[in-house]
């Protein structure tokens, strides 16, 4: 599976974004950057508890781990897109202590995202850390 370029998101980008209006435009733009993944919209890969449906897997390649998302909604996949520049093309050493949420909540996202993209963000993060204590305890992602 092809893995999608998120080399072009910048989080001090969104940082140094003037007010929440623009944030939300390079969220969307970030989005824009996951290709669609009909073949990972599965049961197995659905993510439960989100409002909208979304979809995520995990590949190994050489000792490093890629995350695959997708979703209809080009705000929920700007938001994972902001995950997986953290997470893909990396080892499981590199990625032990990562706290996916603290990283969200120091950009200050959660207090403009209404509840349910929070509840969905939380289950996107949710299942990174259970694929990743999956692939710690030894088992393919």
């Amino acid at each position: 599976m092809q893995h999608d370029d998120l080399s072009s998101i910048a989080i001090p980008r969104l940082l140094a974004a003037d007010n929440w209006q623009q944030q939300y435009k390079l969220i969307i733009q970030w989005g824009k950057l996951l290709s669609p993944k009909p073949e990972i919209r599965t049961a197995d890969n659905l993510i439960r508890g989100c409002e909208l449906p979304v979809w995520l897997t995990c590949t190994q390649r050489a000792g490093k781990l890629y995350f695959s998302f997708d979703a209809d909604s080009s705000v929920i996949k700007g938001l994972a897109a902001l995950l997986l520049v953290q997470v893909n093309d990396k080892t499981l050493t590199e990625l032990a202590g990562l706290d996916l949420w603290a990283s969200l909540q120091s950009l200050g996202l959660e207090k403009h995202l209404t509840p349910s993209r929070n509840n969905g963000l939380n289950g996107i993060i949710v299942r990174i850390d259970a694929l990743l204590k999956k692939v710690s305890d030894g088992c393919e992602c």
